[in-house]
């Protein structure tokens, strides 16, 4: 299924969904903070294309974060078109419930949660505007809030009502898995929230501040995803509650861990099912992050790592000149290939 399919009907879900609640015009933190009339659906089309920008924005971070790993981020390339899709709206790229589907999920969730809140913040979506603090809540009377900050409660509400309408309605374990995992990525992006301030005064002197929450660089929320996939916990569901498979303890959101049900499969060796292409003929480049790690890549694989030495032509030496151009001369750059080949 691609995407000229997928969004159509995942338009028809969000609409029907907010069909059934037809009638009430309030604002609330459920609603995203748009009420639910005639301006919200008017916002729909915009926020189609916003959530597929900022899905394949969550998939190229996670690409980023994981670039020099065994799993890096990749699905299989033998699949037509696999990556005109993406994973978290076509189900059957992620056929096991993994720690990397758990990743997956909630960095999807985050990307699409951070682009919405920040096209909200430029004006790019009808009837979407900053927050305003209560000025009167103040933090040690040397600042107050003010100002316009993000409003993370649209983002988050958005993409909730986007993203967690694709599950199954009927209860399982995988349903239960996902939706944690969605909520987790959200939460993040919420609580990675930056607290800046404007000073005020005269001729520049900072006699008091007022500050407002702005969102946090996406990569700072990628590496915080990436060590919750470190410490992501093994699950089970048990009368309809998920719990942690080694202490039993209930696996609740507020505590903030990635969850999954399946054991990772070996991501040294192609595995079709799983969605891997393994390492076998993976390069990596020592601008990216130096030889030692490409090659300890292919030896963790049993694989032989083949270096090859490169030089390319770049820009050195660069000069303002009055006026008004910069003036470069051309330095040659070396730099290796390694590529994990068969022993």
């Amino acid at each position: 299924m691609k995407f000229a399919l997928i969004f159509p009907v995942l338009f028809i879900a969000v609409v029907q969904s907010i069909s059934a609640r037809k009638g009430t015009t309030r604002r609330s933190r459920n609603s995203g903070g748009l009420p639910l009339n005639g301006a919200r659906q008017k916002a729909y089309p915009v926020l189609l294309s916003i959530v597929r920008e900022g899905g394949f924005r969550g998939l190229e971070e996670c690409k980023k974060q994981f670039k020099n790993e065994i799993w890096n981020c990749s699905l299989d390339q033998s699949k037509q078109d696999v990556f005109s899709h993406l994973p978290i709206f076509v189900k059957t790229t992620l056929p096991y419930a993994t720690r990397e589907t758990a990743l997956l999920h909630a960095i999807s969730n985050a990307a699409i949660t951070h682009e919405v809140t920040l096209q909200c913040r430029q004006n790019k979506i009808p009837g979407c505007h900053c927050v305003e603090k209560n000025k009167h809540n103040s933090g040690n009377g040397e600042w107050q809030w003010g100002g316009c900050g993000d409003n993370i409660w649209f983002g988050e509400n958005t993409t909730k009502s986007f993203i967690d309408v694709l599950e199954p309605q009927e209860e399982s374990a995988r349903r239960a898995v996902n939706l944690h995992n969605n909520e987790i990525g959200r939460r993040v992006v919420r609580l990675s929230l930056k607290k800046e301030c404007k000073c005020h005064g005269v001729t520049g002197s900072c006699e008091y501040k007022t500050c407002w929450r702005s969102l946090a660089p996406f990569g700072e929320v990628g590496q915080q995803l990436k060590l919750k996939y470190r410490h992501a916990v093994r699950v089970s569901l048990m009368k309809g509650i998920l719990k942690e498979v080694k202490t039993k303890k209930i696996a609740a959101r507020r505590d903030k861990k990635l969850v999954y049900l399946d054991n990772s499969p070996d991501f040294c060796v192609r595995n079709v099912t799983a969605g891997s292409p393994g390492v076998l003929g993976r390069t990596c480049s020592s601008e990216d992050g130096g030889v030692d790690k490409c090659v300890s890549l292919c030896d963790s694989c049993r694989l032989r790592s083949r270096t090859v030495e490169h030089s390319k032509q770049v820009p050195c030496r660069c000069k303002f000149v009055w006026c008004c151009s910069i003036q470069c001369k051309e330095c040659t750059k070396r730099y290796s290939i390694t590529t994990c080949t068969r022993r």
